[in-house]
């Protein structure tokens, strides 16, 4: 296995078994990608990001993992499904992007020059207690991992003065349910 490549505690083969591995934990045909561009001619967020929506499949299918999970393109996906909706064989690029956030995750090897995946492991963290979005708590949460107490603090009192925040989270009836959901996707990891 000397031509392995490590991603966070996985270790695969180059190209056709990263291809392999990614289409099975997205359930998304990456290899059916012919490079028409049209997922990327519809993305909203690829003039900001350093990746076009057909380099992240095209870089899947070649399994450079350094360029994947060191780019900012996983971070700005909207998860708005256009890249779905155009592509001729219905890959949807964003859940590819979801599983190759969670390797970043996992590995432990986030970009430095971005906050947001501590935006998104504050919104997981609160969806996972409550059930649902407490944004209240999302927010604490997510300045107290990027230790950015002050930053916002008024437009957060002006939210909270027009009622746009709420000061106790709301609890979904089942919430074992939800927690078990996260369970399973733990386990899956």
């Amino acid at each position: 296995m000397e031509n392995s490549v490590l991603a966070g505690d996985l270790r695969f083969e180059p190209a056709e078994s990263f291809t392999r591995l990614i289409e099975k934990e997205s359930s998304q045909p990456v290899s059916r990608c012919y490079q028409c561009k049209k997922c990327s001619a519809g993305c909203p967020v690829a003039p900001m990001a350093d990746l076009h929506t057909n380099e992240v499949i095209r870089l899947v299918q070649l399994g450079d993992t350094e360029r994947l999970l060191g780019s900012n393109r996983l971070w700005l996906c909207l998860s708005c499904k256009t890249c779905q909706a155009r592509c001729p064989n219905g890959i949807d690029t964003s859940a590819v992007i979801d599983v190759l956030k969670g390797m970043v995750l996992k590995s432990g090897k986030a970009p430095a020059e971005t906050r947001i995946p501590e935006f998104y492991k504050s919104f997981m963290d609160s969806v996972q207690r409550t059930g649902r979005l407490y944004e209240l708590g999302m927010i604490g949460l997510y300045k107290l991992r990027t230790k950015t107490y002050m930053e916002d603090m008024g437009l957060g009192v002006e939210m909270l003065k027009r009622g746009k925040l709420k000061f106790l989270p709301e609890r979904v009836k089942n919430l074992g349910q939800v927690r078990e959901i996260f369970r399973k996707g733990r386990e899956k990891k």
